[in-house]
């Protein structure tokens, strides 16, 4: 690529074209040049960019390109991430995107199991929440063991109990850890409970944590009435993935019981259609008899054992919530 021709502008205009065919459209140009940074200097400060001399830049961009289209895909396609929209962070893309600047072909087995966790652990741990640029250099030297064939070591822990999962569910589209979960839920294929139609999911309806594409399973209205605690209502485990028309006109503010019977007439498939959602048996999910309590627990347990596929147990999240615990027994301590 000669350089008096290069317009950066116009190449990320061309690559949003093609990111928008994918519905991975929303990411940023800023995204890129840390990516490129990191590649040349293992930084990406600001002023380090800047310092970046331009014919090293366009010579690195066809590849650094084609390794951040290679990580689009393997989010769409290996995590079943549809949208960009659910990513906990843009930002992920720059170490995966990285890993394929090096590592074009499939990671094998074990370096796919390695990139799962580091993925995991920076989503539900809300690790690009600060500090980006030196996390993202601390990273990819994670990101160079992994491609050596070697664990990386983690300096935070990651508590993935069906406890921790309900007391800090507050749904908000906007943490990372909730986004994470929304990823799982995705990850499912969740169907309609209607007809067992794949429900579609799309960057639109993702830029509002109110859209009716978000529902509670056990409707606010509903638990309003039982004088339900808000932060249980509202809670990542209570919400489910579903199409616009069907939270609307078919399940309102209606008893679980209640709209289960109805779905149960029309879809002879409820049962996988259901599990779909990552909720099992109506009876032991407490959906029959309206059992909210048993449902929470039952659907943060089912929550648990996903993520824990996901991730490789280390000694840092035993210590991790060896300290949570502690810390807990302390609080309460007040209270006595």
């Amino acid at each position: 690529m000669k350089i008096n021709s290069f317009d950066l502008s116009a190449e990320y205009e061309r690559l949003i074209e093609r990111l928008t065919t994918v519905n991975y459209e929303t990411v940023s140009d800023a995204i890129l040049l840390q990516l490129i940074s990191l590649i040349l200097t293992h930084d990406c400060k600001k002023q380090t960019i800047l310092k970046l001399k331009k014919s090293e830049f366009i010579e690195k961009w066809p590849k650094v390109i084609d390794a951040f289209e290679r990580a689009v895909e393997y989010f769409r396609h290996t995590y079943r991430i549809p949208v960009s929209k659910l990513l906990p962070y843009n930002t992920l893309l720059v170490p995966f995107a990285y890993f394929f600047y090096y590592h074009p072909d499939k990671p094998d087995a074990d370096q796919r199991a390695q990139l799962e966790d580091f993925f995991w652990r920076c989503s539900l741990g809300a690790r690009y929440s600060s500090s980006v640029e030196s996390k993202l250099a601390q990273d990819i030297r994670r990101i160079d063991r992994i491609l050596k064939g070697h664990s990386p070591d983690y300096d935070w822990s990651i508590d993935i109990s069906p406890e921790f999962l309900i007391e800090n569910g507050w749904f908000n589209a906007g943490r990372s850890s909730i986004k994470a979960i929304l990823c799982l839920y995705a990850y499912q294929q969740p169907k309609s409970f209607s007809d067992d139609a794949v429900v579609n999911i799309s960057n639109y309806w993702l830029k509002q944590a109110n859209s009716k594409n978000y529902h509670h399973f056990f409707p606010r209205a509903y638990l309003a009435k039982k004088e339900e605690e808000e932060w249980r209502i509202n809670n990542i485990v209570n919400i489910t993935i579903v199409d616009d028309y069907l939270n609307k006109r078919e399940i309102g503010a209606k008893a679980p019981s209640v709209y289960m019977k109805t779905f149960k007439k029309a879809n002879p498939n409820l049962e996988k259609s259901m599990k779909s959602h990552l909720i099992g048996d109506l009876e032991r999910f407490g959906i029959t008899d309206n059992d909210f309590e048993k449902f929470l627990y039952a659907r943060a347990a089912a929550i648990s054992a996903q993520l824990k596929k996901r991730l490789i147990e280390r000694a840092v999240d035993a210590r991790g919530q060896a300290q949570r615990s502690d810390d807990f027994e302390e609080e309460m301590a007040i209270f006595e």
